[in-house]
Protein backbone atom coordinates (compact mmCIF):
# COMPACT_ATOMS: atom_id res chain seq x y z
CA UNK A 1 0.00 0.00 0.00
CA UNK A 2 1.55 3.30 -1.03
CA UNK A 3 1.53 6.30 1.28
CA UNK A 4 -0.17 9.47 0.11
CA UNK A 5 1.74 12.75 0.13
CA UNK A 6 0.37 15.28 2.62
CA UNK A 7 -1.25 17.38 -0.16
CA UNK A 8 -3.11 14.32 -1.49
CA UNK A 9 -4.22 13.41 2.02
CA UNK A 10 -5.60 16.94 2.37
CA UNK A 11 -7.55 16.52 -0.86
CA UNK A 12 -8.93 13.19 0.34
CA UNK A 13 -9.99 14.83 3.61
CA UNK A 14 -11.68 17.61 1.62
CA UNK A 15 -13.59 14.95 -0.32
CA UNK A 16 -14.63 13.36 2.96
CA UNK A 17 -16.03 16.75 3.99
CA UNK A 18 -18.30 16.55 0.95
CA UNK A 19 -19.64 13.16 2.08
CA UNK A 20 -17.50 10.97 -0.18
CA UNK A 21 -17.56 7.51 1.44
CA UNK A 22 -14.91 6.11 -0.91
CA UNK A 23 -12.56 8.91 0.11
CA UNK A 24 -13.27 8.13 3.76
CA UNK A 25 -12.39 4.47 3.20
CA UNK A 26 -9.16 5.56 1.50
CA UNK A 27 -8.42 7.94 4.37
CA UNK A 28 -8.94 5.12 6.85
CA UNK A 29 -6.60 2.84 4.87
CA UNK A 30 -3.88 5.47 4.63
CA UNK A 31 -4.05 7.17 8.04
CA UNK A 32 -5.80 4.49 10.11
CA UNK A 33 -2.72 2.52 11.23
CA UNK A 34 -0.95 5.65 12.46
CA UNK A 35 -4.07 7.01 14.16
CA UNK A 36 -4.83 3.67 15.81
CA UNK A 37 -1.23 3.55 17.04
CA UNK A 38 -1.74 6.89 18.78
CA UNK A 39 -4.85 5.56 20.53
CA UNK A 40 -2.95 2.44 21.58
CA UNK A 41 -0.01 4.38 23.01
CA UNK A 42 -2.23 6.75 24.98
CA UNK A 43 -4.73 4.21 26.31
CA UNK A 44 -2.44 1.15 26.64
CA UNK A 45 -5.41 -1.18 26.19
CA UNK A 46 -6.40 -2.66 22.83
CA UNK A 47 -10.17 -2.64 23.43
CA UNK A 48 -10.14 0.93 24.72
CA UNK A 49 -7.91 1.96 21.79
CA UNK A 50 -10.29 0.34 19.28
CA UNK A 51 -13.27 2.17 20.81
CA UNK A 52 -11.40 5.48 20.84
CA UNK A 53 -10.20 4.98 17.26
CA UNK A 54 -13.75 4.27 16.08
CA UNK A 55 -15.05 7.37 17.85
CA UNK A 56 -12.20 9.46 16.42
CA UNK A 57 -12.86 8.28 12.87
CA UNK A 58 -16.53 9.13 13.32
CA UNK A 59 -15.53 12.62 14.47
CA UNK A 60 -13.20 12.98 11.50
CA UNK A 61 -16.10 12.04 9.21
CA UNK A 62 -18.46 14.47 10.94
CA UNK A 63 -16.01 17.36 11.42
CA UNK A 64 -13.88 17.08 8.28
CA UNK A 65 -15.44 20.29 6.97
CA UNK A 66 -13.49 22.11 9.73
CA UNK A 67 -10.13 21.10 8.25
CA UNK A 68 -8.33 24.13 6.83
CA UNK A 69 -5.18 23.36 4.81
CA UNK A 70 -3.96 26.92 5.43
CA UNK A 71 -3.64 26.09 9.14
CA UNK A 72 -1.65 22.87 8.75
CA UNK A 73 -1.46 19.40 7.27
CA UNK A 74 -4.32 16.94 7.10
CA UNK A 75 -2.47 14.32 9.12
CA UNK A 76 -1.72 16.83 11.88
CA UNK A 77 -5.41 17.78 12.00
CA UNK A 78 -6.47 14.13 12.26
CA UNK A 79 -3.82 13.38 14.90
CA UNK A 80 -5.21 16.24 16.97
CA UNK A 81 -8.74 14.82 16.71
CA UNK A 82 -7.57 11.31 17.63
CA UNK A 83 -5.41 12.51 20.49
CA UNK A 84 -8.27 14.52 22.00
CA UNK A 85 -10.64 11.56 21.83
CA UNK A 86 -8.09 9.24 23.44
CA UNK A 87 -7.14 11.72 26.15
CA UNK A 88 -10.81 12.38 26.91
CA UNK A 89 -11.14 8.69 27.72
CA UNK A 90 -8.25 8.59 30.19
CA UNK A 91 -9.96 10.12 33.24
CA UNK A 92 -12.65 7.43 33.14
CA UNK A 93 -9.93 4.78 33.45
CA UNK A 94 -8.28 6.34 36.50
CA UNK A 95 -9.27 4.78 39.75
CA UNK A 96 -9.06 7.38 42.44
CA UNK A 97 -6.22 9.54 43.66
CA UNK A 98 -2.68 8.73 42.62
CA UNK A 99 -0.19 8.03 45.39
CA UNK A 100 3.49 8.24 44.66
CA UNK A 101 5.09 7.30 47.94
CA UNK A 102 8.36 5.41 47.72
CA UNK A 103 6.47 2.12 48.13
CA UNK A 104 4.04 2.93 45.32
CA UNK A 105 6.90 4.05 43.06
CA UNK A 106 8.59 0.69 43.67
CA UNK A 107 5.32 -1.13 42.88
CA UNK A 108 4.89 0.96 39.75
CA UNK A 109 8.42 0.18 38.55
CA UNK A 110 7.75 -3.53 39.12
CA UNK A 111 4.50 -3.29 37.15
CA UNK A 112 6.27 -1.50 34.31
CA UNK A 113 9.03 -4.08 34.20
CA UNK A 114 6.50 -6.94 34.14
CA UNK A 115 4.75 -5.30 31.17
CA UNK A 116 8.03 -5.12 29.25
CA UNK A 117 9.89 -8.38 29.91
CA UNK A 118 12.14 -7.73 26.89
CA UNK A 119 14.79 -6.28 29.21
CA UNK A 120 14.56 -7.84 32.68
CA UNK A 121 17.56 -5.81 33.86
CA UNK A 122 15.67 -2.57 33.33
CA UNK A 123 13.59 -2.71 36.54
CA UNK A 124 16.48 -2.34 39.01
CA UNK A 125 18.10 0.36 36.87
CA UNK A 126 14.84 2.22 36.44
CA UNK A 127 14.11 2.00 40.17
CA UNK A 128 17.62 3.29 40.96
CA UNK A 129 17.36 6.14 38.43
CA UNK A 130 13.88 7.14 39.56
CA UNK A 131 15.19 7.15 43.12
CA UNK A 132 17.86 9.67 42.14
CA UNK A 133 15.29 12.15 40.84
CA UNK A 134 13.90 14.91 43.01
CA UNK A 135 10.42 14.02 44.29
CA UNK A 136 8.64 16.60 42.09
CA UNK A 137 10.48 15.35 38.97
CA UNK A 138 9.75 11.69 39.77
CA UNK A 139 6.10 12.36 40.51
CA UNK A 140 5.58 14.47 37.37
CA UNK A 141 7.23 12.03 34.99
CA UNK A 142 5.33 9.04 36.41
CA UNK A 143 1.99 10.85 36.39
CA UNK A 144 2.56 11.96 32.80
CA UNK A 145 4.00 8.81 31.26
CA UNK A 146 2.32 6.07 33.24
CA UNK A 147 -1.01 7.59 34.23
CA UNK A 148 -1.33 9.81 31.15
CA UNK A 149 -2.03 13.09 32.92
CA UNK A 150 -1.76 16.19 30.73
CA UNK A 151 0.47 19.14 31.60
CA UNK A 152 -2.61 21.04 32.75
CA UNK A 153 -3.74 18.19 35.01
CA UNK A 154 -0.25 17.89 36.47
CA UNK A 155 -0.10 21.64 37.09
CA UNK A 156 -3.41 21.50 38.94
CA UNK A 157 -2.34 18.38 40.88
CA UNK A 158 0.97 19.99 41.90
CA UNK A 159 -0.33 23.57 42.28
CA UNK A 160 2.37 24.99 39.99
CA UNK A 161 2.27 26.69 36.56
CA UNK A 162 2.12 24.56 33.40
CA UNK A 163 5.54 25.86 32.32
CA UNK A 164 7.06 24.53 35.54
CA UNK A 165 5.57 21.08 34.87
CA UNK A 166 7.00 21.07 31.35
CA UNK A 167 10.42 21.97 32.74
CA UNK A 168 10.24 19.28 35.45
CA UNK A 169 9.31 16.58 32.95
CA UNK A 170 11.94 17.69 30.44
CA UNK A 171 14.66 17.67 33.11
CA UNK A 172 13.43 14.36 34.58
CA UNK A 173 13.56 12.66 31.18
CA UNK A 174 17.05 14.03 30.54
CA UNK A 175 18.26 12.79 33.93
CA UNK A 176 16.63 9.36 33.42
CA UNK A 177 18.21 9.01 29.98
CA UNK A 178 21.61 9.96 31.33
CA UNK A 179 21.29 7.64 34.33
CA UNK A 180 20.05 4.68 32.25
CA UNK A 181 22.84 5.12 29.70
CA UNK A 182 25.55 4.76 32.35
Amino acid sequence: MRQFPEDDLGQVLSSVAKGDRTAFRLLNEQAGPTLFGICSRILRDRNAAEDAFQEAMLRIWQKSYLYDPAKGGAMNWMVTVVRRVALDRLPARRTGPVSLTDASVAALVEALSNQAPRDPGLAPDLRRCLGLLEQNYRQSVLLAYYYGLSYEELAEHSAVPVGTIKTWIHRAVEKLQLCLSQ
